[in-house]
């Protein structure tokens, strides 16, 4: 396989999960950035909201520098140098530059309309995600860095940072058919 790290970025509920799936079933391990935010924020007795875990990450990039994520997140990996690993989670233009300084990855971005993206999200039911569009629209603002600081979540930046975009706008076996093609040519 050419790739041995593998970076996932783009907006919420986008089909980031569909494509570490199937890394997954390729032998690749997952690392997520999120772990070491989930962790922080039950650490302070805070509860697992997506505003909660957004401040803890903003306030670690702040207080650490802006690729902390990535270097906690991926000590994984360097105890593994013949493991594949895919990062998810990827949401800060320093944390893309740290994993593809440090593990000449290959950044992967995932893009879906915001119409689409919502009624994912809605159909995995998680606990956390907003309930209507509106608040949907509200998080959409703050992951893709619009009026954030530079330690904030940037998504929209990391996605210029990919070496590929994948638009999943189409139905699930679309996509998981295009996911697939890809890897089987570029893995």
């Amino acid at each position: 396989m050419k790739h041995r790290v593998i970076a996932v970025v783009g907006p919420i509920a986008s089909g980031k999960g569909a494509l570490i799936k199937l890394l997954e079933e390729k032998n690749y391990r997952c690392v997520s950035l999120s772990d070491v935010i989930r962790e922080k924020t039950h650490e302070w007795g805070l509860s697992l909201t997506r505003e909660n875990l957004q401040d803890v990450g903003d306030t670690l990039r702040q207080k650490f520098g802006s690729s902390i994520m990535a270097e906690l997140a991926t000590q994984e990996v360097k105890k593994h140098p013949h493991q594949h690993f895919v990062i998810d989670s990827v949401r800060n233009p320093a944390e893309v530059a740290y994993i593809k300084k440090h593990f000449q990855a290959f950044v992967i971005g995932i893009t879906a309309s915001s119409e689409k993206r919502f009624a994912m999200m809605k159909a995995r039911g998680r606990e956390w995600d907003p309930k209507t569009l509106e608040e949907f629209q509200k998080l959409e603002k703050r992951d893709r860095g619009v009026g954030q600081e530079d330690y904030g979540q940037q998504v929209e930046k990391c996605l210029h940072m990919a070496d590929i975009i994948i638009d999943n706008n189409g139905n699930y076996e679309e996509f998981k058919r295009n996911l697939n093609y890809f890897l089987e040519k570029n893995l």
